[in-house]
């Protein structure tokens, strides 16, 4: 949709009824179409993000109704981990690539201090860097490679339960790496079946904690991750942290991060065409109703 169009849409729905709002701002949000859910406020649907949340030719996921998974702070994708193991998802059929932005925050010991999914303290400090961590180093039984970097950031797996052989370790995600271009600010990765990946919030700022709210949009460019030939699962968790059972979320929240995942599968023609004609047909709807409005007074 041409920004012009959509501008107008979101005007003419201020003349809408608010259950015409609500349910515009519902299929803006499910479509993709905004970085994050309008508001009803005085009338009128206002964004609290800017138009696009994701790269051209991505659009929310349908691996879950809403396109958002939920990371506790002790979930792992080991076996023999102290955390929680984490439930693979099913990766969307025809999908390439995914991309993430990962809001919250989640607590990594008993300093009561907030890491960011890019794994930072407010001040930009890492609490922990670990290498090499693995427990076992199998998910459900089947190999995966070990985890390298910040303790509590957002890692993941692109995974095949009938993998065999030996997988690859991550990339060296440490904020000590030293190793140049930052491979946590990379604009694209391609990891291999069964390899952890960073993806601390899914952007290319190594940016710390400041909120845990949900509409938080992190600075940086969103990064692209391939899913290699053979996966079926996305797994998620707090890949490198070495001791998971001391980690807590923020207070009165059970999830640490919320991951919303986009990813570039093919939109069948009729639900695109479905969605114009009601995103249409409101906004018109809307602009009707103020023109009435208009003659009348």
């Amino acid at each position: 949709m041409q920004p012009g169009i959509f501008e107008q849409l979101y005007h003419c729905s201020c003349h809408a009824s608010e259950r015409k709002q609500i349910a515009l701002s519902q299929l803006f949000h499910t479509l993709g179409l905004i970085r994050t859910t309008p508001i009803v406020a005085l009338g009128c649907l206002f964004v609290t993000g800017s138009v696009q949340a994701q790269g051209p030719g991505f659009h929310v996921s349908t691996l879950t109704p809403s396109g958002i998974v939920g990371v506790d702070s002790h979930a792992t994708y080991y076996d023999a981990s102290d955390g929680t193991r984490f439930v693979g998802i099913a990766l969307p059929a025809g999908a390439t690539a995914l991309q993430f932005r990962a809001t919250g925050g989640v607590i990594t010991d008993n300093s009561n201090k907030l890491g960011s999914a890019d794994g930072l303290y407010s001040n930009g400090q890492p609490p922990y860097n670990f290498t090499g961590t693995h427990f076992g180093g199998t998910y459900q039984g089947i190999a995966i490679g070990s985890s390298t970097g910040i303790d509590p950031s957002l890692f993941g797996v692109f995974f095949s339960p009938t993998f065999s052989g030996t997988p690859q370790d991550s990339l060296n995600f440490r904020s000590d790496s030293g190793t140049v271009p930052d491979p946590r600010t990379l604009a694209a990765y391609s990891p291999t079946v069964n390899q952890p990946f960073y993806i601390g919030d899914g952007a290319t700022g190594n940016n710390a904690f400041s909120t845990s709210a949900d509409t938080y949009i992190p600075p940086g460019t969103i990064q692209t991750f391939q899913i290699p030939t053979g996966a079926q699962f996305l797994l998620l968790g707090i890949g490198a942290d070495i001791q998971l059972n001391d980690n807590s979320d923020v207070a009165g929240d059970v999830t640490g991060f919320r991951v919303h995942v986009y990813d570039n599968a093919p939109v069948p023609e009729a639900t695109t065409t479905a969605s114009f004609g009601l995103l249409l047909a409101l906004g018109l709807g809307g602009l009707v109703a103020a023109k009435r409005r208009k003659y009348v007074a």
